[in-house]
């Protein structure tokens, strides 16, 4: 179904001029998009979702998919994202979906490994994390990327500040395992710490951590100090599960049905801190 255009506009065909509940539960409409040599598609959307208003629809690459998307879940998979941002009338909040794809385009591999032997400092540290997500060398750019986390906590406090040893280094880090590097386990939880200016709010990290990989994290827990483990979940509860009931019920109940030393005081410590 071609809709009729005008300038930079198109008219919504008369087909979706239906209310929401008007649709039956399993119709859906695959929505389709080209500008100039980009051809975009999203398929499987809610009919509703096709509503007069302003449409945006883009490209995300990494380093740069984090500063918008990096709190959802698209950045997990693929190696980079093409998206749709609908602010139809009257809706509040908007249709938003991305699509992730596998494939990294090569020209932009090749340009990034040209310049990251002279590269230094921030751009640095966004190439090796973009190289990683592109699978380009990727023991080699994860290594850095830890290292330099590692050394980024290991500064004074008082350090001043630089373009490095932010939050967003260890975003990269903690995004790679996400993506499926499951090796960086042992050391995000010894990183373990209060530090807001390099590690930001890690104590989200440890609650979807727990939350959502509850065995795995929980054995990597067995072998850290007591104290490190209290940090963990301490940090989890004051950080995110005081803001999120839902969540925190459903991780209490996770923990009690583990029924061990290290979920027990777990539990006990997420409580106290999400009070």
């Amino acid at each position: 179904m071609v809709p009729k255009c005008i300038q930079h506009r198109f008219i919504v065909p008369s087909a979706f001029s239906k209310k929401s509940s008007e649709w039956l539960p399993d119709q859906k409409v695959d929505v389709s998009l080209s500008c100039g040599e980009h051809a975009f598609s999203f398929r499987g959307l809610h009919p509703s979702w096709v509503s007069p208003g302003s449409w945006e629809v883009g490209i995300a690459y990494p380093p740069y998919w984090s500063e918008r998307f990096g709190w959802t879940e698209a950045v997990e998979t693929g190696t980079w994202l093409s998206y749709l941002d609908s602010e139809c009338d009257g809706c509040d909040p908007g249709i938003f979906t991305t699509v992730s794809h596998p494939t990294p385009p090569p020209a932009l591999v090749a340009s990034l490994r040209h310049e990251q032997p002279t590269a230094s400092g921030k751009r640095a540290r966004d190439i090796a994390y973009a190289l990683a997500v592109f699978d380009s060398e990727y023991q080699r750019n994860r290594n850095y990327l830890l290292e330099k986390l590692n050394s980024c906590l290991s500064r004074p406090k008082d350090s001043p500040e630089d373009d490095i040893c932010d939050s967003r280094l260890f975003e990269y880090v903690s995004n790679l395992y996400w993506r499926g590097d499951e090796t960086l386990l042992g050391p995000l939880l010894k990183l373990a710490d209060s530090r807001r200016d390099v590690i930001g709010e890690i104590g989200t990290l440890y609650s979807n951590l727990l939350d959502r990989h509850t065995a795995g994290v929980l054995h990597g827990m067995q072998g850290l100090p007591i104290d490190t483990q209290l940090m963990v979940c301490g940090l989890a509860g004051r950080d995110d599960l005081a803001m999120n009931g839902p969540k925190r019920h459903r991780l209490a109940d996770k923990l009690k049905a583990t029924n061990n030393e290290v979920a027990d005081r777990c539990l006990l410590e997420a409580e106290r801190t999400s009070k």
